[in-house]
């Protein structure tokens, strides 16, 4: 048969009951413990080193695909000019008539999306959120944004996987009171150390990972979020006048990007509660999450992109096309660098012999 005592989580040692405080008590550290307080201690200590774990169900289901080697030929029908598109390309326009040239069988299958949000940011509006965006750089180049660079923005619908859960986890937390205070000459300091334990459930929905290898992750990420109740059933004409990508990323493949972003999401929800002000200090210890009814579907979302090839050097600037928020890199110009520094060395210089001067007439 087995045993079953009742440890002390500061010491280890066996508690007992006290019959006069209604508590269980250590002998050892002199510690008290309410039995509510301990029963929910000893729940957090059951799911103790237990892994995290995720179902998805992928929606998108399983069609018969065609595997093509290089890029595409294809024959725009306006003008009879061939377009050459990649094996990811969905929607791009004709390079001689500027037609828009959709390609039909890079959607169908298990490549059509379900769903699409339409660009709501229009090029011109996307040109001046980045010029606004320029604005106030001061070691900027004066020649990085001139009008020819700037008109070589697109629209880009860009392939992500939307990851919607409900989740349901428990988190724990090692928070301390400090107390502080004199006798005589000495001065005193009492830590006291408390388990905060936090249970619950949360829904996701829609969480967006991105599903093209050619789009920087960080940037797709700096322009989030994306508002899902706008997304529309989707319709191949809503590409028409844009170029639009497929997936080379697999759901499977982002599901490990999908289940982080749950995590750390789930786990900040929890830290705010336990952070709340009533502890000096509040340190993670562990957490577990388990989400469940998990449905995956494909989507494309909507991206201005500006790539500038500067001084041997790629930057690139993406807004986002339904909010307007944008993300990029920028040069910095060495010459107004040396300019700046150089003024403000010789601003500095011209302190130091102001004060020199003080000094001498002070002295004489």
């Amino acid at each position: 048969m087995s045993v079953k005592e009742y440890k002390c989580p500061c010491c280890g040692g066996n508690l007992v009951f006290h019959s006069e405080i209604q508590k269980l008590h250590c002998p050892f550290c002199d510690n008290d413990y309410e039995r509510s307080v301990f029963s929910e201690y000893e729940k957090a200590l059951e799911h103790a080193g237990e892994k995290d774990s995720y179902e998805w169900k992928h929606e998108t289901g399983e069609w018969r695909t065609a595997e093509k080697d290089g890029d595409t030929v294809y024959i725009c029908p306006s003008c009879g000019g061939v377009i050459e598109a990649g094996d990811t390309t969905i929607a791009t326009e004709c390079p001689y008539c500027g037609s828009s040239a959709i390609l039909p069988e890079q959607v169908s299958g298990k490549y059509r999306p379900d769903l699409v949000i339409p660009f709501k940011v229009g090029k011109k509006e996307a040109q001046d959120i980045y010029k606004k965006f320029c604005k106030g750089k001061g070691f900027l180049p004066r020649d990085f944004t001139d009008e020819q660079k700037i008109s070589g923005m697109r629209g880009v619908y860009v392939p992500y996987w939307l990851f919607s859960c409900v989740a349901e986890g428990c988190a724990n937390y090692e928070g301390t009171k400090v107390r502080k205070w004199k006798s005589g000459n000495k001065e005193y300091i009492q830590t006291d150390y408390y388990m905060i334990l936090r249970e619950g459930k949360l829904s996701f929905d829609h969480v967006p990972v991105d599903g093209s290898l050619t789009m920087d992750d960080t940037y797709m990420e700096s322009i989030e979020p994306y508002n899902m109740e706008e997304a529309a059933a989707f319709e191949e004409a809503y590409l028409s006048g844009y170029d639009a990508e497929k997936y080379d990323v697999s759901e499977k493949e982002c599901e490990p990007r999908a289940n982080e972003r749950i995590k750390r999401s789930f786990e900040d929800s929890f830290r705010k509660t336990a952070d709340d002000g009533r502890y000096a200090t509040v340190v993670p210890k562990e957490s577990r999450v388990v989400c469940r009814d998990g449905k995956v579907k494909y989507a494309l979302l909507p991206v201005w992109v500006m790539d500038i090839h500067y001084r041997g050097k790629r930057y690139v600037y993406m807004v986002n096309g339904q909010t307007g928020k944008i993300a990029g890199n920028f040069p910095v110009s060495s010459g107004l660098l040396i300019r700046r520094s150089a003024s403000v060395f010789a601003g500095s210089a011209a302190v130091m012999f102001a004060i020199l001067n003080i000094v001498r007439l002070i002295l004489s």
